[in-house]
């Protein structure tokens, strides 16, 4: 017991010494602290990590290439007709196979004047072989009989919207191109020059001077659907889509999805306070700013009227996938007429309008339905805000893979489309307060 209690003793001796030592030549010992892991900055500087570090491996997603013998694509890949041709050394299948961020490539692009373009389009065959608009000359009869209608708007980067256009272009489809009226007339030229060697693409009649967050912006949409529907074209769906989005499945995909909505719309939306009710309980109207230059939306003093026909208002995207038969009833509709005029003075209608007659359960709406999910994992068939001059490694990439599907007819798992809400169930549920 005593030689026990001896060791404790002398233990804690030790512990207590030691402690002072330590405390007594801190400054010393931190000084080489300090020394040591400057030495091993140089050296891993220098000669590299002397170790290997250990790194989870991220989980790579499936991805589709295409055999390099493929006649087809051989054609396309020598011709400069897939992605960025100086990109080229890029690799696309590491790129959207590993989570790497655009921060990691260059941000430059070799860009082409939109006075270039109208220029090249002098020649139509030639602009058409030069900027890879045959680059699919075999379409399934499925596509051809079921043709999509695209409205794109932009403002700008005619080279980027040749980009889109190329990717989503099949002869038989067609194509409303809505552009802002504050572009300015020469752009607008510009782009008219180039679609005439497109037939099925058009510029739309009436073009707005498009104010962000303003009614100009919704009627943008309605100018094209107008034309559309009055478009040789049969066309069974529409897609609206700005010059920045990029598709993330092809025309086959697209084509085989709108059969399984079989009449239904692709427009989420929201009520309740996540609707953002001040957007459309205040009155908004248009004014200058003087610190733009622009024409802005600005809220207005007093409280709005509430919507005709007593509509529950409802916020979703100014994107969406729509059937035919819907375009043709919001374009007729009168009560969806009055909806339409009654937006004028709210901010953003072109998020309201075709959300809140998707959704609405006063009437009968084709291809409408009441519950509003929000889905963890969302099926969009398109990708938005890519910009070429900040991201056009990704633009590359994802050009090259729905390349490489379309030329090999792969069509990825579609079962995320079969058990959307609007195509399980029969017996809708109630609007959604959120």
């Amino acid at each position: 017991m005593a030689v026990h209690i001896k060791r404790q003793f002398s233990l804690k001796l030790f512990v207590l010494y030691s402690v002072k030592k330590v405390y007594r030549w801190r400054h010393v010992i931190m000084s080489l602290l300090l020394v040591a892991l400057v030495l091993c900055f140089y050296i891993i500087l220098i000669f590299g990590v002397p170790f290997e570090i250990k790194k989870s491996a991220p989980k790579p997603i499936k991805m589709e290439f295409i055999n390099a013998s493929d006649s087809t694509s051989v054609k396309a890949f020598a011709n400069k007709w897939v992605g960025f041709p100086h990109l080229s050394y890029i690799n696309c299948q590491e790129v959207l196979t590993y989570p790497i961020t655009n921060e990691a490539f260059e941000k430059t692009v070799h860009r082409v004047a939109d006075s270039a373009l109208a220029t090249e389009s002098s020649d139509c065959p030639s602009f058409r072989t030069k900027h890879g608009f045959h680059r699919f000359p075999n379409i399934t009869e499925e596509e051809r009989e079921f043709p999509i209608a695209f409205i794109v708007l932009f403002h700008k980067d005619l080279d980027q919207v040749l980009f889109l256009l190329r990717a989503i272009y099949r002869p038989h489809n067609v194509y409303c191109l809505s552009v802002d009226l504050n572009s300015g007339p020469t752009f607008i030229q510009h782009v008219r020059s180039v679609i005439t060697c497109l037939p099925n693409v058009f510029l739309a009649k009436t073009l707005e001077p498009i104010v962000y967050a303003g009614f100009s912006r919704l009627m943008a949409d309605i100018h094209c659907m107008k034309e559309l529907l009055t478009s040789p074209v049969r066309w069974r769906y529409l897609v609206n889509i700005p010059g920045q989005q990029f598709p993330l499945r092809t025309n086959l995909e697209m084509v085989k999805i709108f059969k399984i909505y079989n009449g239904a719309n692709d427009q989420l939306g929201v009520s309740g306070k996540k609707s953002l009710p001040r957007r459309y309980k205040i009155k908004h109207h248009v004014v200058w700013d003087k610190k733009t230059g622009r024409n802005i939306t600005a809220e207005s003093v007093g409280r709005y009227p509430p919507p005709p026909h007593n509509f529950q208002i409802v916020k979703g995207s100014a994107y969406g996938t729509f059937s035919r038969a819907f375009v043709e009833f919001a374009m007729t509709d009168r009560r969806a007429h009055d909806l339409i005029e009654w937006s004028r003075g709210i901010e953003s209608p072109d998020e309201y309008v075709w959300s809140t007659l998707h959704h609405t359960k006063i009437m009968k709406v084709p291809g409408g339905f009441t519950d509003l999910p929000m889905l963890k994992r969302r099926p969009e068939l398109f990708a938005n805000k890519f910009y070429i001059d900040l991201h056009p490694v990704a633009l590359h990439c994802l050009d090259q893979y729905i390349f490489n599907l379309t030329i090999t007819n792969q069509v990825r798992d579609l079962q995320l489309y079969r058990e959307l809400p609007f195509i399980l169930t029969k017996q809708r549920p109630t609007l959604m307060n959120t």
